[in-house]
């Protein structure tokens, strides 16, 4: 649940439970007023009959009833008995429709002087009279079809109201949420276009002072900050590694030269071996900083040119074979495409050959017998680039990391790294849009498959 619907969702449930509140708070405080009132009226039915009867004398039983049954405040099946001290009643206006009261009933309205209570089918009042130094008891019943039609009534339009207005409520909450954070599903959007090669990137800023405003240009302040750190970073790695580059290369050149010498004892011949393997991997990841400086480049796309894959590996692996004279290569292409076409593709030339150089490198020394497999497999539209070797194989679960900066498999064991090359590795085929993995295929075999996007014939 994104912060639209929460927002939403909270908003409108408290406004569901207070609109429940209100409605029933106003059907109980009708339907406890529609009592009273109906209270009141059967009390003042009481009080009219027991005065009739008891304290004026020409009005008899017979005459009693003819009034009540006559009295234009009849109430619906309304009936009115009267009991005296003796718990014996003496009057009873409606024979049909008879309540019958208990001692206990009778004790209540003694003791209270004034009861109230409902039945099943009739509310009953009961009053406690006193006249002439005698106490009289007087129940009135009746049915308040009336008012409790009128409550339903009032029941069911509440109900619909709550309905009503909860729906419209969580209608528009939804739909005013939406709009107030629209802002943001902007930002999140553009804020998903930026990259390490593209910080130039800036949120719009309104003219209104609100949050959302206020967060744009906070937002906007710090990707100003990152853009110049990054810059014044890339500027300085490249500066450094365009000058280690030189004096490096000048190194590697002049211990080629000596080891080349006839007259060279073994043992140095030994150690200046070393020393140019340790200046050429060293060279490397200069080489190496170097395209990571520049792979950011806007700019650099430009200079993507058309490259033949053979042609890329055959020159790699003689730059690797001064090196490592016992370098191996088995060689191998498969055109599946029903055409004489080369597998040529776009991109940068120095940079994919600092990724076979780093790929080359590491089949021969991890490889058990310094042979390397690597095959181009021509297709319609993309060629595939499969290298492998046979050796020891890392961890399967070392398998997902092995790109990732500054890692290094299970399998490495005494040999030497900086565990940046695979790295560089994708990252580069990244920029070129390539896909790369790696695969263990076997009990004792390892290989890495890219896939390049073929160039088409225009």
């Amino acid at each position: 649940m994104n912060l639209k619907q929460r927002f939403s969702f909270i908003f409108s449930s408290l406004f569901s439970v207070l609109l429940a509140t209100v409605t029933l708070t106003v059907y109980l405080l009708f339907a406890h007023f529609r009592q009273d009132e109906f209270s009141a009226l059967m009390a003042e039915k009481a009080q009219t009959t027991a005065k009739l009867l008891i304290e004026v004398k020409e009005i008899d039983y017979k005459m009693q009833k003819i009034i009540d049954s006559n009295s234009i405040n009849k109430l619906y099946k309304e009936n009115t008995q009267i009991y005296d001290e003796n718990y014996k009643l003496i009057y009873n206006s409606n024979d049909t429709l008879t309540v019958n009261l208990t001692k206990a009933d009778l004790d209540q309205i003694r003791t209270k002087r004034r009861v109230f209570k409902k039945t099943a089918q009739y509310d009953v009042l009961g009053l406690y009279y006193t006249y002439d130094h005698k106490h009289y008891y007087v129940a009135v019943s009746a049915e308040d079809t009336y008012d409790n039609n009128k409550l339903n009534y009032l029941k069911y339009l509440l109900f619909g109201a709550f309905i009503i207005g909860t729906a419209i409520v969580w209608l528009l909450s939804f739909s005013l949420s939406k709009k107030a954070l629209q802002p943001l599903d902007n930002f999140r959007k553009r804020i998903q276009e930026i990259t390490d090669s593209n910080l130039k990137i800036r949120l719009s800023e309104a003219k209104r002072e609100d949050e959302i405003n206020a967060l744009a240009h906070s937002f906007n302040q710090m990707m100003d900050r990152i853009d110049n750190a990054y810059n014044r970073q890339k500027e300085f790695t490249g500066n450094a590694s365009h000058e280690l580059r030189t004096p490096v290369a000048r190194v590697a050149a002049q211990i080629e030269n000596l080891i080349q010498r006839p007259d060279l004892d073994n043992i140095i011949r030994a150690n200046l071996t070393s020393i140019f393997e340790d200046t050429f991997q060293l060279s490397e990841i200069i080489s190496s900083l170097v395209a990571l400086a520049d792979i950011n480049s806007s700019e650099h796309k430009l200079s993507f040119t058309k490259i033949r894959l053979d042609e890329l590996i055959f020159n790699t692996v003689a730059d690797l074979s001064k090196v490592f004279p016992d370098f191996k290569l088995k060689f191998e292409i498969e055109n599946n495409t029903g055409n004489a076409a080369e597998p040529e593709i776009l991109g940068d030339e120095t940079l994919l050959k600092i990724v076979l150089l780093n790929l080359f490198k590491n089949a021969y020394i991890y490889s058990d017998n310094h042979l390397l497999e690597c095959l181009i497999r021509q297709r319609d539209q993309e060629a595939e680039l499969l290298i492998t070797n046979t050796g020891e194989v890392p961890k399967i679960e070392d398998t997902a990391t092995l790109f990732t900066a500054f890692y290094r498999g299970s399998n490495i064991g005494n040999i030497a790294g900086s565990g940046i090359g695979l790295s560089i590795v994708k990252r580069v085929l990244e920029y070129h849009k390539a896909r790369v993995s790696y695969n263990i295929i076997d009990q004792n075999t390892n290989q890495v498959h890219i896939s390049f996007s073929l160039l088409q014939d225009s």
